[in-house]
């Protein structure tokens, strides 16, 4: 099952778009054909967009020939990523927990994508964004590079004119640089306490048997299972014993693995270890813990590590600052809302696949 990221910066996925295309060198347009007649490729400048309407957000329109370009290009990014798991029919196939199909899945991405990347560039005069004569310049040669990377049928696929390129790499850049001006404005109320995390180190005995090269599993016998929760007693004896568990690792050719925790924070680790580590005094060294993954051997080194929580604290200013750039997009969005003009959407389909596999 396809399994999305959530909201995320468009600005961002548009940039991972445009470097991948010119691996397109395999398409087929002709499940294009009646698409691309209907597409006006009259972009005479980025300021100059015009076409058929696909949406509007507030008075502005979204035309249908930036959504197809993008309709595209990720058609053919999940083709290389979902194709050997979902095969020649994937576009038609649940996989969604809400029952949705990856064809339907993939254009509320386009207009997710579309919506965040107009709302940006309708506020950049605000925050003083604008791009630059030698900004313009890279972008001109980027579009042109773009345009002689790919072959004549991927750019009639994409719907793609130079002009046309150059108008959303422009609006790409536009938003990156106003996305990027708002965070870097933004200050959140966060202290280093905030931030402060533990240490703890541990060792995994994996009841979950064995992979070939082919990803074949083998799970493990019962006698196997019995044997490394033996083997998993003996380290956490050893372990204490030594009072160092990475000592002990060493000695057992055992890979012990640091990570960090706090009352909210379980660093990665299985919640039934962090939980454990809590209940205990620093310097300690566990028992063998039983989970679904197998048995766990923990110390909790220390109450504070700077290192750790000063990365923590970058961490969590960048999450906020991400945050506050998506609520800001939210409330934008209820000032001009999203109307899609659902007949010409409908016409753009993803029920083929696009690319040589």
């Amino acid at each position: 099952m396809y399994r999305g990221k959530g909201k995320r910066a468009a600005v961002f996925s548009a940039a991972v778009l445009f470097g991948m295309l010119p691996f397109l060198s395999g398409c087929a347009a002709s499940q294009n054909g009646k698409e691309t007649e209907n597409v006006k490729q009259s972009v005479s400048g980025w300021t100059e967009e015009e076409g058929t309407p696909v949406a509007c957000l507030g008075e502005k329109p979204i035309y249908l020939e930036e959504a197809l370009f993008y309709t595209r290009m990720l058609q053919e990014q999940w083709e290389q990523a979902y194709y050997e798991n979902f095969g020649s029919d994937m576009w038609e196939q649940e996989a969604s927990e809400d029952g949705r199909t990856l064809e339907e899945m993939l254009k509320a991405d386009v207009m997710s994508l579309l919506t965040e990347l107009h709302l940006l560039e309708n506020h950049a005069e605000e925050y003083g964004v604008q791009l630059t004569e030698e900004e313009q310049a890279v972008i001109a040669d980027r579009a042109q590079n773009f345009m002689e990377s790919n072959t004549q049928a991927v750019l009639e696929a994409a719907g793609a004119t130079r002009e046309s390129v150059e108008c959303y790499l422009s609006r790409n850049e536009l938003a990156g640089k106003t996305a990027e001006q708002i965070q870097n404005a933004y200050e959140p109320q966060l202290k280093e306490e905030d931030a402060r995390v533990g240490k703890l180190t541990y060792c995994l005995f994996s009841t979950r048997g064995t992979y070939d090269l082919e990803g074949n599993h083998t799970p493990f016998t019962d006698e196997e299972i019995l044997q490394i929760e033996q083997e998993a007693q003996q380290f956490a004896a050893r372990a204490q014993e030594l009072g160092d568990i990475s000592a002990a690792g060493e000695e057992a050719s055992h890979t012990a693995i640091d990570a960090y925790f706090n009352d909210s924070t379980d660093g990665g680790v299985h919640p039934d270890v962090a939980d454990a580590v809590r209940a205990m005094e620093t310097g300690k060294v566990s028992d063998a813990i039983r989970t679904d993954d197998g048995w766990y051997v923990v110390q909790r080194v220390s109450d504070f590590d700077e290192s750790a929580t000063e990365d923590n604290l970058e961490a969590m200013i960048q999450q906020a600052k991400e945050e506050y750039l998506l609520e800001l997009e939210a409330e934008w969005e209820k000032e001009t809302p999203l109307v899609i003009e659902e007949e010409v959407w409908n016409g753009v389909r993803v029920d083929e696949i696009l690319t040589e596999m």
